[in-house]
């Protein structure tokens, strides 16, 4: 394995040690290994929601442009639409972590 060095806070330093201290990890390379793996599953997730919104707009733009539209007129209207929007996206991405947890 290639090895690396890093020059860490000392805040960050005094993390390390307590967690292999604490004994839920055996060296500091582990506990760098374990953070630099959650900063890659992070970013994939990432990538992942990104990915899913820029298809949602595209449904939505492919839609618009085959004339699916509505019209709204009042304040009201359009908070309760974005609200039912926001609580439909809550649960599907609540849907999607439960499944990439599972």
């Amino acid at each position: 394995m290639p090895t690396q060095n890093v020059n860490l806070t000392s805040e960050l330093e005094r993390f390390v040690k307590s967690v292999v201290a604490s004994g839920q990890f055996k060296s500091a390379s582990e506990v760098h290994r374990a953070a630099l793996a959650e900063m890659a599953r992070s970013n994939e997730e990432r990538r992942l929601r990104l990915e899913r919104l820029r298809h949602e707009i595209q449904k939505g733009l492919d839609s618009a442009a085959k004339g699916r539209l509505t019209e709204i007129s009042e304040n009201s209207a359009l908070s309760n639409l974005m609200d039912g929007c926001f609580d439909r996206a809550i649960s599907r991405l609540e849907a999607e972590d439960a499944e990439l947890l599972s």
